[in-house]
């Protein structure tokens, strides 16, 4: 379950061990070639969550990559909290999906990216790394996922002092990384996480229980990078096992809605709701 104190014991785990992350912008700027940690997290809604998992990461002297979504920094108050984050030691940089909000359009989606680029750098954040977002009910034509925005070649030379973690990250620090992400409201290693989307290969993916077996993966493999989404965390146990009640609801009634074609239109037409779960 995602519960604070759980993750706040996993972070304790790791620091007892001798383990402690670091930023993803800290092996761009500084191959050390020593084994690594990363905690990167999604933000795609409610940026205070995030603070709280920042807050607990500082604790145990963590450092954590924070996502965020571009129409956060359209609040004051999220600026305020993602500055927080930040002072805490944490990196905070650009959760894309330029590609889902252009329909496609690589050349829409490269100004829109510059945009959002820079009203990042405008309130104070560096992007260096970035990570595309999935939005899981949006139909695509002409694409696979957000990935082939930073996959075609043009982009990724118009933007090369940037890297997408979930594409070319591995290249630019010269080394290949474990990936554990907490999707479906579990945790999974994903077994080919630069090419899950195009070749559908889920059903390979280990399910590692909870975050015991989460450090257990991490003790016993060199470079991991750990991937959650702070929404999702809850502050007990019944907050927890309601919102995955509700999560879980919504997924099948979404499945089954998709199957019919006006419904999978205005699923498409709105698909930035999905970020709330």
């Amino acid at each position: 379950m995602f519960i604070y104190k759980y993750w706040s014991t996993f972070c304790k785990d790791l620091n007892d061990c001798g383990i402690n992350s670091v930023t993803a912008v800290s092996l761009r700027e500084n191959e050390s070639g020593e084994p690594y940690l990363i905690l990167k997290h999604d933000v795609e809604t409610n940026p205070s969550k995030a603070l709280r998992l920042a807050k607990i990461e500082n604790k145990y002297y963590h450092k954590g990559t924070y996502y965020i979504q571009a129409y956060l920094l359209k609040s004051k108050r999220n600026i305020e909290i993602l500055k927080q984050i930040q002072h805490l030691g944490h990196e905070v940089s650009y959760h894309h999906d330029v590609l889902d909000s252009c329909h496609g359009n690589f050349e829409d989606a490269k100004i829109e990216f510059e945009s959002n680029v820079k009203l990042f750098e405008e309130n104070g954040f560096n992007v260096i790394t970035v990570c595309q977002h999935g939005n899981p009910v949006v139909e695509r034509d002409g694409y696979t996922s957000n990935r082939d925005f930073f996959r075609r070649p043009s982009i990724a030379d118009s933007f090369s002092n940037i890297s997408d973690i979930m594409v070319n990250f591995s290249q630019h620090i010269h080394s290949d990384f474990g990936y554990i992400s907490d999707s479906g409201y579990g945790w999974k290693q994903i077994c080919d996480p630069e090419n899950n989307d195009r070749n559908n290969s889920s059903d390979d993916d280990i399910d590692l229980g909870d975050l015991n077996g989460v450090l257990n993966y991490i003790e016993s493999n060199q470079n991991t990078i750990v991937s959650t989404h702070p929404h999702r965390w809850q502050s007990n146990v019944v907050a927890a096992k309601l919102h995955d009640v509700i999560f879980r609801v919504i997924k099948i009634v979404a499945r089954a809605l998709v199957q019919i074609s006006f419904f999978k239109r205005i699923m498409n037409r709105f698909y930035y709701l999905a970020k709330k779960i």
